[in-house]
């Protein structure tokens, strides 16, 4: 049996902490929660569908937990939906009413994003090592290695680039381009087609973002084990949840 880093152990204990506290249940992550307990890291990192509650669509057909999409892939969701899925080392949280488009410049590339294109809705996204290229209706964003979350409406986007690297600008105002640089959701805006103002942080939390990053076997930048308890039901090992 392969032993367990002890960050690894941390994170899992912080998972735990979120099904006992019920901090996730509003929106029916508990059992997803388990299912990242399981589903380990690296080699043992699972692809496809881990939550789909309400309806969507993939590339025009209806999918189910533990299917795998596809590149290229158009996802559509329908109202009060939420879709979690994993695709390469990329964790996406998609939400109602959202119109999402993914692809790849690599050939013959089965799930190894390259630009992803939010026309309408929400979306929380996890992104391993690697150039990315995102944009909404109005925001054009290139980054590397991040997590960004993305609200895209008909006049204007909401951009937070919640940790790491990115290179942000208006759609139709290239020149107004700014490298941002965050840690821990510093520099959300708004984005409209010719300008930028800066924004709260609105619809989306570090649990989300830990969980995400827990079904591709990472933790955030964020995270920090001493500051979760260490008492979260025993050895894991020993347990069944």
């Amino acid at each position: 049996m392969h032993a367990i880093h002890p960050a690894t152990r941390s994170m899992r204990r912080h998972l735990l902490k979120l099904i006992a506290g019920g901090a996730l249940a509003g929106s029916g992550f508990n059992a997803l929660i388990k299912t990242a307990l399981a589903a380990g890291s690296g080699p043992q990192r699972k692809q496809g569908i881990y939550r789909l509650e309400g309806e969507a669509t993939f590339n025009g057909f209806r999918l189910k937990v533990g299917d795998v999409p596809s590149l290229p892939l158009t996802v559509v969701t329908g109202p009060n939906t939420t879709l979690v899925f994993v695709l390469g080392a990329d964790a996406y949280l998609v939400r109602s009413n959202s119109h999402l488009i993914l692809t790849s410049n690599v050939a013959n590339a089965a799930s190894r994003v390259s630009n992803i294109k939010l026309l309408a809705g929400k979306l929380l996204s996890v992104f391993d090592k690697g150039e990315r290229r995102l944009t909404t209706t109005t925001a054009v964003a290139g980054i590397r290695g991040t997590g960004i979350y993305l609200e895209s409406e008909a006049e204007r986007s909401y951009v937070c680039l919640c940790y790491g690297n990115a290179r942000l600008s208006p759609l139709n105002a290239p020149q107004l381009q700014e490298s941002v640089i965050t840690r821990h959701h510093e520099s959300p805006r708004w984005v409209y087609p010719d300008r930028m103002e800066a924004a709260a942080l609105i619809n989306h939390s570090d649990d989300e973002l830990i969980l995400l990053e827990s079904l591709t076997g990472r933790m955030p930048p964020f995270y920090r084990p001493w500051e979760y308890d260490e008492d979260i039901l025993g050895d894991l090992a020993k347990k069944r949840y």
